[in-house]
This record gives structure tokens, C-alpha cells and sequence, in this order.
């Protein structure tokens, strides 16, 4: 009884600690954007369903606080989310909040920009993660909300609310900020584009990063605000649980230098095919390699990498880590099996590609091989990509 009665205390502490930081956070949030002249809003490039209803939400803030703010996005995400079969749920989010406000491309932006702006950034604090990275220095102001944990690539912002350690998603955060403006969306549509954004993010709820706060969050939007679970449902159907699982191995990537990512899963279970899909996600940001390893259902790794500088034979990365190859962009090896379990696992795979890429052997460096062979001096190593491939 009393370990039952200590869970639900420390549970109410934590719910009771992220309201409280939400409600502080309000108070700067509306002096910002009654203050500034324009808001733009911007989440990470390819956007998931948590960005996307983070965004809508913010939008209808700024709307409560007569501001009109705009949405900015890639051209390329916006091409994506129109063109892309993949995408088709995602379209209809971002179509739906496009009905009340106004999304434009960073080209839009930079013709337009006015002083004394505002940019709020959602769902991500890393600066190189949406379209603004050379352009934060336009704003004298910015806000940050986000989930994720802070490292060295956060933003330098004037106002950050980060609650890595008590919310599950950019999408709880924005429901309980709505809360506090008492904003009541007419139509319901928003609320179940935050509780899809909370479903991607916590697996419907069964991830441990799924707080005390967020089954109430869950619980309201069902009971109070009507969000519709069949929607949510479709949006999360068989099909996208695969792309669910490619973003979260995309969001495990662990930047060795500011062009170099490495992500290594051995939680969840994927295909050749969603690890690939992670790997391509990568190629909306500078790279010189990105490298994504996820375990497959016999135990070994599927591995795929990228590269869009044209400056690293990841092909050669792939052919010594085991027997794989490619092309200059695009590569993978053999799936790798590990001797290892749990934490031990991922940084033994880890440590491996680490080796390769720094040309290290057994803890010394390889004096008998040409940095060249890694490094692409000329434009002959594309013929000799090809021939070693043949």
C-alpha cells in the first residue's frame, strides 16, 4: 500500500511540475508574440505528426494573441507532403491547418523578413535540425519548445522550455499550453492531430517515456475534447508503424563532428528496408556520412549509409565494415552480427564503424593505408568504386 501510495505522489509531483513550467513559460510567450512585429514558426525538417500538430497548435496561440504567423518549411518538405504517397497522412494535416494559416519556404521568408521578429522552433532545439540553421542571427528573439534532451547543437535562444525529463512529446506540451490560453479549437481535428503526435511519440502509450501528465493528456483529449480515436487509428496504421520506427532510429543518430552521424538500435526490430528509410531521411541535412544500424528479427544489424558532400567513399566504409558497397551517396554492407547484448552491443558496433572512419586498427592508426582511400582525392576513385563493385 504505501509503494502504491509513494507511485502516485511522485506521479502528481511530475504532473504538477510540468504544468507549472508551462503555465511560467505562458507568461514569456505571450509578451513575445504581443510584442514582435511578425512569428514564424518552424519545426524540424521531414516532419512528423508531432511537429505537425506542435505547429497547428502554435498557430492557433498566436491566433488567440492576434498575431498571424507563418508557417516555414523546405520547399522540399512541402513538395514531399504534396507529392509523396508516403506522406498522404501528413498531407492531410498540414492541408487542414493550412485552411486558417499561412505556410511559406524559407526563399518566402528571406524576401519578406521584417524587423523585430519572433521565431518560435518546435520540436527540436538542435540549430541545424530546421530551415533557419544560417538564420537564426535575423531574430533578436526566439522561443524553443521541445522534448528532446540538450547537447551541444541547441539553439542559442533567449526563452527555452525543454522537458526531456518530464513530457512525452512536443504534442503533450502544446495540448497543456492550449489549456492555459483556454484556447477551444472549433473543429476537433486539431486535438486528434496532437493526440496522434502523442501516439507516435509514446507507441500509444506504452514506451517508457510516457509520463503520469501524458495518459492524462491522453485521457482528456479522448473524454473532454472529443479527439477521434478511429482517425488517430488510421493515421497509425501497420504501414506507418514502419516509418514510425525509421523516424525513431533517424532521432538515435549521434553526431561524432558536425557532418558525421552514427545511430546504432538494438530496441526495436527492423527491416533492410526502414533502416534504409532512416538513412535517406538524412539527406535533408549537410552530411559528409551518416551511418544507421537498427537489428533485424535474426538478431543481426541491417546497415545503410549516406553521404550528399561528395567527399567520403562511404562505399569503402561499407566494404570493410562487412563486405558491402555502393555508390558515393547511397551504400550498405552485410547485415553484422555482434557478440555482444544491451548497451555493450550498440557501442561494440558502434566503436567499429568509429575505427573504420578514423582508420584505426586494434587501437592504432593504419600507417600502411592511404587516407585516400576513405577521403576521395580525385575523380578517378568513381571508376574504382565502380570496378571494386564489379
Amino acid at each position: 500500500m504505501k509503494t502504491e501510495e509513494k507511485e502516485n505522489s511522485k506521479n502528481k509531483r511530475q504532473a504538477t511540475l510540468l504544468k507549472k513550467k508551462i503555465s511560467e513559460f505562458k507568461e514569456v510567450t505571450t509578451k513575445s508574440i504581443t510584442d514582435c512585429n511578425a512569428v514564424y514558426l518552424v519545426g524540424h525538417k521531414n516532419p512528423d505528426f508531432d511537429s505537425i500538430a506542435s505547429l497547428g497548435a502554435m498557430a492557433l496561440v498566436c491566433k488567440r494573441l492576434k498575431k498571424a504567423p507563418y508557417i516555414v518549411m523546405d520547399q522540399e518538405d512541402i513538395e514531399k507532403l504534396e507529392n509523396d504517397n508516403d506522406k498522404y497522412y501528413e498531407h492531410e494535416m498540414m492541408e487542414k491547418i493550412k485552411e486558417k494559416f499561412v505556410v511559406i519556404n524559407l526563399s518566402d521568408y528571406e524576401s519578406n523578413k521584417q524587423d523585430n521578429s519572433l521565431l518560435i522552433v518546435l520540436d527540436t532545439n538542435a540549430y541545424f535540425r530546421t530551415p533557419f540553421k544560417n538564420h537564426y542571427q535575423d531574430f533578436k528573439k526566439i522561443l524553443v519548445l521541445d522534448h528532446h534532451c540538450v547537447d551541444d547543437n541547441t539553439i542559442k535562444a533567449n526563452n527555452k522550455l525543454i522537458l526531456h525529463d518530464c513530457a512525452s512529446s512536443c504534442s503533450e506540451i502544446m495540448y497543456w499550453l492550449l489549456k492555459q490560453y483556454r484556447i477551444t479549437p472549433s473543429d476537433v481535428d486539431y486535438y486528434t492531430f496532437l493526440l496522434i503526435g502523442i501516439n507516435l511519440d509514446t507507441k500509444k502509450g506504452t514506451k517508457s517515456n510516457t509520463m503520469p501528465s501524458t495518459r492524462d493528456c491522453i485521457s482528456e483529449l479522448l473524454e473532454l475534447r472529443k479527439a477521434d480515436p478511429v482517425k488517430a487509428d488510421l493515421f497509425l496504421n501497420p504501414a506507418y508503424e514502419s516509418v514510425r520506427k525509421s523516424y525513431e532510429l533517424f532521432n538515435k543518430a549521434n553526431w561524432l563532428t558536425l557532418r558525421y552521424a552514427i545511430a546504432v538500435d538494438n530496441e526495436n526490430v527492423y527491416t533492410k528496408k526502414e533502416v534504409a528509410y532512416a538513412a535517406d531521411l538524412m539527406e535533408s541535412f549537410v552530411c559528409e556520412a551518416a551511418i544507421f544500424c537498427g537489428k533485424n528479427k535474426d538478431g543481426k544489424y541491417e546497415v545503410s549509409a549516406r553521404s550528399n558532400r561528395g567527399n567520403v567513399d562511404i562505399a569503402y566504409i561499407m566494404r570493410e565494415l562487412n563486405g558491402g558497397g555502393g555508390s558515393l551517396s547511397n551504400a550498405s554492407c552485410d547485415p553484422i552480427y555482434i557478440d555482444a547484448e544491451g548497451e555493450l552491443e550498440n557501442k561494440k558496433l558502434l566503436d567499429e564503424i568509429k575505427d573504420i572512419i578514423y582508420l584505426k586498427n586494434n587501437g592504432q592508426k593504419q600507417k600502411q593505408m592511404p587516407r585516400k582511400r576513405y577521403y576521395i582525392k580525385s575523380k578517378n576513385i568513381k571508376k574504382k568504386n565502380k570496378e571494386d563493385d564489379e
